[in-house]
């Protein structure tokens, strides 16, 4: 199966927990975006693999036009609920807007799922001749409370490759065929979580939903982690929340 097809069904028992305790991403990562490409509002603006809409609501409140794309069913459920844009069911190699319809793209969290050249051909059509595409994840910042959830899922979840291709996601993309005038930034960012908050963030990754057969024990170990980091009944986990802005041009 590949990457977008699995995309289409794998995040669709654990969308309520995406939308419930996946991070945000911080304001600064908007003001980065709009320095480095130029674009302001209201732009037209896409965002690709939206999920619940996260990003596609962060950067409509700052102005922009923005249409989410996604195609699982059950996550644009979830977005269009929240509401504060137009959302289309549709994949990332086959967005149906129109030529030249956009003027800056946006990718959050999600890019390693895509079929990277048809993918990038499919945004080259959609963008304005001198567009942009902002690509980011939330990555995993050093930290004892991060290292300890990281190692947890390592032993529990058969699904452990998919971090590991996020992690290295920002890497391949640079050394992508078409990927041009390539810029990075890397910002802090945290979330801090109750008890039953961090058990909705771990449920939210589907490396957990669909990698972890032995929940009771991987539960214990969550209560574990818990209650040897929390204070006042919270836990913080650190990101890095890693931003390539780039220019599509084929040879």
């Amino acid at each position: 199966m590949s990457p977008i097809l699995d995309a289409r069904t794998r995040f669709a028992a654990s969308a309520e927990h995406y939308e419930q305790h996946r991070p945000s991403y911080p304001d600064a990562l908007v003001d980065w975006v709009i320095d480095t490409t130029g674009e302001r509002p209201p732009a037209r603006v896409a965002d690709v693999g939206c999920g619940t809409g996260i990003a596609t609501r962060l950067f409509a409140r700052r102005g922009f036009h923005v249409v989410g794309l996604d195609p699982n069913r059950e996550m644009l459920s979830f977005a269009r609920a929240k509401g504060g844009a137009r959302y289309v069911c549709a994949e990332a190699a086959s967005t149906s807007l129109k030529t030249r319809s956009v003027d800056l793209v946006l990718a959050a969290q999600c890019f390693h799922w895509f079929d990277t050249a048809p993918t990038l051909r499919e945004l080259a059509r959609v963008l304005q001749p001198e567009g942009w595409c902002a690509v980011f994840w939330n990555l995993r910042a050093p930290s004892p409370v991060m290292d300890e959830y990281d190692a947890l899922i390592r032993s529990f979840s058969s699904e452990y490759g998919v971090l590991v291709q996020q992690e290295a996601a920002p890497s391949a993309l640079h050394a992508a065929a078409g990927v041009v005038e390539c810029r990075e930034t890397e910002l802090p960012n945290a979330q801090t979580l109750d008890r039953q908050g961090l058990f909705g963030r771990a449920y939210s990754s589907s490396c957990v939903t669909h990698g972890v057969t032995d929940r009771a024990g991987f539960e214990r170990g969550l209560s574990t982690l818990f209650e040897r980091h929390q204070a006042e009944g919270r836990v913080e986990l650190r990101y890095r929340t890693v931003c390539l802005c780039f220019r599509i041009r084929w040879a």
